[in-house]
């Protein structure tokens, strides 16, 4: 596409928008104009026009580059001035910058802006033109009636930034790949730099799209480091300490990469600075061909930019600027800055405290633990820095925890940043430092010296007894770990047998377990890890873990995702290690939920406050529920504390319910193997296989109401020829060849069964039989003895929780549970208990919430069907249960009468009946309304959960006066109060 094309596309879709609506809300447009010059010196590309003809903006568009390259910088002063000047002539107020990827607005009449302070609004990843101009004009019209909203200057800083580095990576990618095809010396020394990184540039496996990959990423790397050298560079030049000492940049043009390293290495020399500064001679090999103005224009840009507040910007760079994939692919996310001021408040105790990360990644964490110490006692520079250490496995964020640190004084010299290169797994407590490598600001790493010998890095001391660790592991699940088995070594150094920890245990338990290895006695940890454990089987042994080794003080939860930019649930967690069982047993746990908007300060005071055990307290900002640690042995998921209501404890801690494994049984409902095979819908006529199909529940999803009859039933079959199967096999008239599957083949071939062989063929032939579930049956097309229940549970809800009455006696596949009641267990009345509201709460709180479409599913195993507190059938009279079978009988009935698409409201009396009819027989017959609420907030908040809001609610200044509610817990039987939405 040429440039040409690049501007008439957005001009024919700004001309097309402005047809189509040209008054947009009190804003009238007239037209656009192309290739605009009337009366003016040179030709504006766009021009856009209101319905008096007056000039409301100007469009500069650019050509953009090949894939993954822009040939043109928005940002870049030739365009803006071009644009502006443009603007000048027209009287615009406003002017855009376009390459056909980014576009950025500008206002044109804000006197006395340089160029860098003028507001600006930054539109990325542009890839519907028509869209884009009918937005681009209501986006204009806002600001027209002063109800839009400029970037916010660090923003706007930051999308320079970004832009500048979608330009500069692209173009040393390039030269990096000219200078590697014609410098075999060059090939070698990168071959060694990627074995050391450990990247599989030089297997030979590895293709040329990887490699080409690696390289790219290498020069990605090289442009981000490059760029905030330069940021860096202008921090201390604008800085009170170091501006007198530090040279102004003058760049020529022809040697824009030299002079940038003589003015890193000046400085080096005559202040410090080493960590930020110093070369690695890799990076130095990559030329600027293509970008060396650009980065020059950079320069003098940044002489009207104020840096000289700038304490993080190296990790907001990270955050912002590399993309979220190149983080998320070593489970790396930014911890927003509040979650990381509550946790170093709530870990650092003394002024004196060595605090250390075991997954530092760019360093936010010990930003505020270095604020922390230094609010404590004050002292200076070099004597904090001396009781922060980290650690990381990749490089290049290590390399950005040295630069943050440093930054933090900038009128004090810094010799040294402990931060070092290593898997926090191959690192022992109590080893010299922690690994052999420290990290280095430019990507690489340099050697530690032995004690007392020259060269290299000095050894200081050891490393062990630490005061306070705090972080953010990685968010790595089991099946994505590569080395489970060394990663596993450390467990027997804290008293954990092998099969203690199963194997399926993400990796943040594992930061847990090698973490206590570090920790002093009576050190404090605060992580902020996935809420996984909370709710999952192999948490139940994180949990056991934590209760033999810590103190619990606080679990914290947030009823918002933490991360913008990672759908993950999260969860704070803050221990005290302690080896005294009487000390941990008597100790008393919070449980903090976060509901609204707190300060830090008011979170804290909550934590540390001294409260009884067995206690809900609650407002409309936070609720908190605390338990003696001993008795959380017997409870395996401390998730129910975030969420359930009183009415769950005073249930649970009777004897008015059992587990549901004393009413029935139940196991997975029929795995395929292959669902594209065994299931078929019902139009199966032109495959001639309808006779060998029996009725299927295929998914809980699909199914709007509790009975499911025959004629739902005729929706979905499931191949079913296991008669035939055992018929074949046991026909001896019949001379057969080797292996039962070829034996069933003939006898179905010599029996006439020809449609089902060439079905069963037809799917061999698409390899739908070759997964290790249809590989592992004897006849990989038999799925055995159907089971058929009356009573399916399923293993997944959305909104509406049902258990299925299976009328049909259908089969089911592998979303549902097959229930079998127990000997003279009524099956109806069990179904009726199972589709009360008060199991749906059960089902809730004891499941595990996982992703979905639009809203967050609940995900329930069949051993947690096993301990379900169900209300005991067997002690209730014949008259409740008979009440109960009624009330189900009606409920399923009025069902039935409206047909399909049932929704809960439709049938509200029949449920509430039934819901009666149950809490009746548990002595709690007044407590249908309070259940009701407490599933609705339930799913609510399941709903919420679901990727649409990612706020974090910790605030730095506001707080409420509000007086809690205290409930004791389970002594609950005398609060009657109504519950909303807002107390779950």
């Amino acid at each position: 596409m040429s440039e040409a094309d690049v501007h008439f596309e957005l001009y024919r879709h700004l001309q097309n928008a402005i047809e189509a609506n040209p008054d947009r809300d009190g804003v009238t447009f007239g037209t656009a104009r192309p290739e605009y010059g009337e009366n003016m010196e040179g030709f504006a590309d766009i021009v856009i026009f209101d319905e008096n003809g007056d000039s409301v903006f100007v469009v500069e568009a650019k050509k953009p580059g090949e894939p993954g390259n822009r040939s043109i910088d928005p940002y870049s002063p030739d365009v803006i001035q071009q644009a502006f000047g443009y603007a000048g002539q027209l009287g615009a107020g406003y002017f855009c910058t376009f390459n056909g990827q980014r576009l950025v607005m500008f206002n044109a009449f804000e006197r006395g802006q340089t160029l860098l302070e003028r507001s600006t609004k930054s539109y990325e990843g542009i890839t519907d033109l028509a869209e884009f101009a009918d937005f681009l004009l209501d986006q204009v019209a806002e600001m027209e009636r002063g109800e839009g909203e400029w970037d916010a200057l660090d923003a706007a800083f930051i999308e320079r930034v970004r832009s500048l580095h979608e330009f500069v990576a692209p173009a040393m990618s390039r030269n990096l790949r000219e200078r590697l095809n014609e410098d075999e010396h060059l090939r070698s020394r990168f071959s060694e730099w990627t074995d050391d990184q450990g990247l599989e540039y030089t297997a030979e496996d590895t293709d040329d799209a990887e490699r080409r990959h690696i390289e790219r990423e290498f020069a990605a790397q090289a442009a981000y480091l490059l760029i905030n050298k330069i940021i860096f560079y202008r921090i201390l030049e604008s800085s009170s300490a170091y501006g007198d000492e530090v040279e102004p940049l003058a760049i020529s043009i022809r040697r824009v990469k030299d002079d940038l390293e003589d003015y890193f290495d000046l400085i080096v020399e005559e202040i410090d600075f080493e960590a930020v500064f110093t070369h690695d001679e890799i990076f130095d090999e990559i030329p600027l061909n293509g970008a060396d103005s650009r980065i020059r224009n950079f320069v003098i840009e940044l002489e009207d930019q104020d840096l000289s507040h700038e304490t993080d910007i190296a990790g907001t760079l990270y955050q912002e600027v590399i993309p979220e994939s190149r983080r998320h692919s070593m489970g790396e996310y930014y911890t927003p800055p509040e979650v990381t001021d509550l946790i170093t408040r709530l870990t650092i105790d003394e002024p004196t405290d060595y605090v250390f990360d075991p997954a530092c990644g760019s360093g936010g964490f010990l930003i505020s633990a270095y604020h922390r110490l230094d609010e404590m006692d004050g002292f200076d520079h070099a004597d904090i820095l001396s009781q922060i250490g980290g650690v990381d496995i990749n490089r290049f964020p290590a390399h950005l925890s040295a630069i943050n640190l440093t930054v933090q004084d900038l009128e004090s010299y810094t010799n040294e940043v402990n931060i070092e290169v290593s898997d926090f797994f191959d690192t022992r407590p109590n080893d010299t430092r922690l690994g052999r490598q420290a990290a280095s600001t430019e990507g690489s790493s340099q050697e530690f010296a032995d004690e007392g010998s020259e060269g290299g890095l000095q050894v200081i001391d050891e490393l062990g007894g630490v005061d306070a660790l705090i972080g953010n592991p990685p968010y790595i699940r089991s099946s994505n770990i590569a080395n489970t088995d060394s990663i596993r070594e450390h467990l027997t150094n804290v008293g954990v047998e092998a099969d203690y920890l199963p194997e399926n245990s993400d990796i943040y338990a594992y930061f847990l377990t090698h973490g206590t290895e570090f920790l002093a006695d009576d050190g404090r940890l605060g992580f902020i890890t996935s809420d996984s454990w909370l709710q999952v089987r192999f948490g139940e042994s994180v949990q056991q873990f934590l209760l033999d080794n810590y103190e619990i003080e606080a679990v914290v939860k947030f009823d918002r995702q933490v991360f913008d930019d990672a759908l993950v649930g999260s969860c704070v967690t803050i221990l005290q290690k302690q080896e005294d069982a009487e000390s941990r047993d008597s100790n008393v746990v919070k449980f903090l939920r976060i509901k609204e908007e707190m300060d830090i300060p008011d979170i804290v005071d909550l934590i540390e406050a001294d409260e009884e055990p067995d206690q809900m307290i609650r407002t409309d900002m936070y609720r908190l529920v605390t338990r003696e640690q001993a008795v959380l042995y017997d409870e395996p998921k401390w998730s129910i504390f975030f969420l359930a209501p009183p009415t769950y404890f005073e249930i649970v801690d009777t004897d008015v319910s059992t587990p549901f494994e004393n009413l029935a049984d139940q196991h997975r409902a029929n795995t395929s193997g292959k669902n594209t095979f065994f299931h078929v819908r019902e139009d199966v006529e032109e495959l001639g296989i309808g006779e060998y199909l029996s009725p299927l529940a295929k998914a809980s999803g699909q199914i709007d109401r509790i009975p499911f009859t025959e004629s739902d039933a005729e929706e979905w079959g499931i191949l079913d020829v296991h008669d035939l199967v055992v018929e074949a096999l046991n026909d001896t008239s019949v001379e057969f060849g080797e292996g039962n599957e070829e034996r069933v083949k003939k006898w179905l071939r010599e029996n006439g069964h020809t449609d089902l062989l060439e079905y069963i063929e037809w799917g061999e032939d698409r390899k739908m039989h070759t997964g290790d579930t249809c590989q592992s049956r004897d006849v990989w097309f038999d799925l055995q003895d159907l089971d058929r229940t009356k009573i399916l549970i399923p293993r997944f809800t959305w909104r509406v929780f049902r258990v299925i009455w299976n009328e049909a006696m259908s089969c089911a596949n592998d979303q549902f549970y097959n229930v079998h009641p127990k000997e003279g267990i009524d099956e109806k009345a069990l179904c009726g208990v199972l589709n009360s509201r008060l199991i749906w709460m059960f089902y809730e709180l004891q499941g595990r919430t996982v992703g979905g479409e639009g809203m967050n599913r609940t995900e329930i195993k069949g051993y947690e069907i096993d301990d379900l507190p169900i209300p005991d059938i067997r002690s209730m009279s014949e008259e409740e249960v008979q009440e109960i079978a009624d009330a189900f009988d009606a409920l399923i009935n009025r069902e039935k009468e409206i047909g399909t698409e049932v929704e809960p409201e439709d049938c509200e009396s029949e449920r509430n009946r039934l819901d009666r009819a149950v809490l009746n027989a548990c002595g709690l017959g007044d407590r249908v309304d309070e259940i009701r609420h407490a599933v609705e907030g339930l799913v609510a908040i399941r709903e919420s959960g679901g990727g649409v809001n990612t706020e974090v609610l910790v605030e730095r200044t506001t707080g409420s006066d509000e007086e809690p509610e205290v409930i004791d817990l389970p002594g609950v039987s005398e609060v009657r109060e109504s519950t909303t939405l807002g107390d779950f």
